[in-house]
């Protein structure tokens, strides 16, 4: 058998060590307790025409309407703020999607009490979501017609409320 090279002890070693100190920097580097932060990417529904809605989920469509109540697909408007900044836009829905990412999964209750509403006007084309924190559920209209829907978390709702709070009814 012939002669194996000799590596000193000290090279041998340091680069043993040198390789493990890399691998465990590479991997760890990788590794964060923080999640990632979501896609900053511009909504393009942020440029379009844009309320945002209070509603009162205590009333169910078909229930009787007090005179000079405005309804948004059968519930009731408590407030109407037009959204006229981007940047406002871009908040609300952020914290739609997020909410919706967030969600953890359960069982649906069938409550549908929806408290906030969002309208969004692109090109002659209305699309409503109204959204029910109680039982983690949202739907959408378009065009007055209903066109989807699903489970939300609660994330949103204190983006909702502070922006509401904040804003100057249009209603």
């Amino acid at each position: 058998m012939p002669d194996m090279p000799v590596m000193p002890r000290p090279l041998l070693t340091n680069g043993l060590f040198a390789v493990l100190l890399t691998t465990c920097l590479l991997a760890l580097g990788g590794c964060s307790n923080e999640k990632t932060p979501r896609a900053t990417t511009p909504d393009p529904r942020a440029h379009n025409a844009m309320t945002f809605y209070r509603l009162d989920g205590d009333r169910y469509p078909g229930d009787p309407v007090p005179p000079g109540t405005t309804l948004l697909h059968g519930y009731s408007v408590i407030k109407a703020c037009g959204i006229g900044d981007r940047e406002t836009r871009e908040e609300i829905l952020n914290a739609f999607e997020a909410g919706i990412a967030d969600h953890q999964g359960g069982i649906p209750i069938d409550c549908f009490r929806p408290r906030h509403a969002i309208r969004i006007v692109q090109d002659g084309v209305t699309t409503d979501h109204l959204i029910c924190f109680e039982c983690s559920n949202w739907m959408s209209w378009t065009n007055d017609e209903q066109s989807g829907g699903g489970d939300t978390s609660d994330a949103p709702r204190r983006t909702f409320d502070r922006i509401l709070d904040e804003c100057t009814s249009s209603n």
